[in-house]
């Protein structure tokens, strides 16, 4: 065989060549969500019983005290008490793996593995969508978010058909919060503006480090939690391009737990497929009604 047969006969990329070649693939999966929740890990979380987690509020001290002579006696007052409920709710999710599938993506990735974590993601993020959306009258599957706890003398109003931000509304809505707020939660857009508002006054905009080792930027000492779920179409009159900020003392607010996030794998039906649920049973609870307070109307 002579040299020109050979070189027809050589093995090349434009031919068969590219055929052989195995492809190299990132073994690190992408995500296109945001997986931090600096939120959910600095909410405190209490353990819980029964059906709905139940507290006892002072809703008035009774009169006041008052000056008397030597000779006089004093006049008994009675406080009021009021009960609070706060039913628990499930949030849930299922994953299924294919077996074929499974076999196929070993040499890449431990495909399970990721569907699981993905499913803690899910269910993290609708619990922190609740936390400050939950509806239990739109939807009595739900517990009730900051927005719908929080009660109306604890709302500053931006204005009748809203108001852009400024620093005089967030000042007094956080005076309104008679604990020690612990938490400013907005969205990033009213973030930016915040900052917007700093700058122009020269003051600087400063960090401070949260459970989780998450790095945060604070308001006069307070961390501010970004949230996706912190809705920038709220109407407000006529305006409906609103948000609201919400201005927490963790002393007074946290996650009630009757059930912790946890993972169970369902018994296996099938030789083609495995399944897995990831769960929790909790709910938002207020524990005093003026340690948390909520700015709304605030136009972006």
């Amino acid at each position: 065989m002579n040299d020109l047969e050979q070189l027809k006969k050589a093995l090349n990329l434009a031919n068969a060549g590219g055929t052989l070649q195995q492809p190299m693939i990132d073994t690190v999966l992408q995500e296109l969500i945001e997986v931090n929740n600096p939120l959910r890990q600095n909410l405190p979380r209490k353990t819980g019983s029964g059906s709905e987690w139940i507290l006892n509020q002072r809703t008035s001290r009774g009169a006041g005290g008052a000056f008397v002579d030597d000779t006089d006696e004093p006049t008994e007052t009675q406080a009021s008490y009021a009960q609070k409920k706060f039913p628990y709710r499930t949030i849930i999710q299922r994953g299924k793996v294919t077996r074929k599938l499974q076999a196929v993506g070993k040499s890449l990735l431990d495909i399970e593995t990721e569907e699981v974590d993905n499913a803690l993601q899910a269910v993290r993020d609708a619990e922190e969508d609740a936390i400050i959306n939950g509806d239990s009258v739109a939807n009595p599957k739900q517990f009730n978010g900051m927005r719908k706890i929080i009660p109306a003398g604890q709302v500053v109003i931006a204005g009748t058909n809203g108001a852009p931000l400024s620093l005089e509304l967030l000042d007094a809505a956080i005076d309104l919060n008679r604990g020690n707020p612990s938490m400013l939660i907005m969205s990033k857009k009213a973030n930016r503006k915040l900052n917007g508002l700093l700058q122009a006054q020269q003051r600087f905009t400063d960090t401070m480090e949260v459970k989780g080792g998450f790095r945060l930027q604070n308001y006069n000492g307070i961390p501010i939690f970004r949230s996706t779920f912190v809705s920038e179409t709220q109407v407000q009159g006529n305006a409906n391009n609103c948000t609201d900020i919400l201005v927490v003392d963790t002393s007074a607010v946290w996650v009630g737990e009757l059930t912790p996030l946890k993972m169970l794998r369902l018994a296996q039906k099938s030789s083609q497929f495995s399944e897995f649920d990831i769960f929790e049973d909790i709910t938002l609870v207020l524990a005093n009604d003026i340690k948390a307070s909520r700015l709304a109307g605030v136009t972006l």
